[in-house]
């Protein structure tokens, strides 16, 4: 398939998929607006407050929640109400890709969700006095990490046999994905097992490449996160394209 023929597919179909969530646009920009500055306040008071590399562990790791809510728990829920409602049909009968498909309704998600991002790495480095960069990377390792993880929220989203249980599983996913991984607790912090299982999951990759460009660090280490990232994401898109076929109900 040539990339203009892709691109057309992706604007039309990223269109239709902002256009499905105009009902619920203020409420979900303030919820997903909301929910990440508290989070930065609410764990950098606890106790007698954080060091300013706890700070930075913790707005950036609101930052990788969110994108983690996007690929995982917001795909797979997307994806389960399209195949519930039979939309999978008329996507069948249309000349497009699965990856495009999948690329629309990851790209507007991403968008809903992109303000608390914004607000929360602008807003608690304000906070707590950081001195956050605006690294131009960041246009890279933030759709890199929702589409990483979007494999994951895919497969959920359409082999699960029921609505009710993607809701669950996908909830329970983003939670242990981000709790075994380095993204709100410094990687020694965790038991060994989980440091061990922490190293498989692209969250722990986005983390890192996320606090690096935030200060200002270009690096080794750096070009291997994001390395990680892209090979996660193209196994996402591969594997939805090819592995997965769209069962209807």
């Amino acid at each position: 398939m040539s990339v203009n023929r892709h691109w057309t597919e992706f604007r039309y179909l990223f269109v239709v998929q902002l256009l499905e969530e105009r009902g619920f646009l203020a409420g979900t920009i303030f919820f997903t607006t909301v929910f990440p500055l508290l989070l930065v306040f609410g764990l950098g008071v606890v106790g007698d407050g954080q060091s300013p590399d706890g700070l930075t562990y913790i707005i950036t790791g609101s930052a990788v929640s969110s994108l983690t809510f996007v690929g995982i728990t917001m795909v797979a829920q997307s994806l389960a109400w399209m195949k519930e409602r039979g939309d999978f049909l008329y996507y069948a009968s249309l000349p497009i890709s699965k990856s495009s498909l999948l690329l629309a309704v990851i790209a507007s998600k991403l968008v809903l969700q992109m303000p608390g991002i914004v607000v929360a790495l602008v807003g608690g480095g304000l906070l707590y006095g950081l001195d956050f960069e605006l690294n131009p990377l960041l246009l890279i390792i933030l759709p890199l990490t929702a589409l990483a993880l979007s494999g994951m929220g895919a497969a959920l989203g359409l082999l699960s046999p029921s609505l009710q249980l993607v809701n669950l599983l996908s909830q329970v996913a983003g939670i242990v994905v981000l709790f075994a991984a380095p993204v709100m607790i410094p990687m020694e912090s965790l038991p060994l097992p989980l440091q061990w299982f922490g190293r498989l999951l692209p969250p722990t990759y986005a983390a890192d490449a996320l606090r690096r460009a935030v200060a200002g660090v270009t690096d080794v280490q750096l070009l291997v996160d994001l390395a990680v990232l892209a090979f996660a994401a193209a196994l996402s898109l591969v594997g939805i394209s090819r592995g997965l076929r769209w069962r209807l109900r």
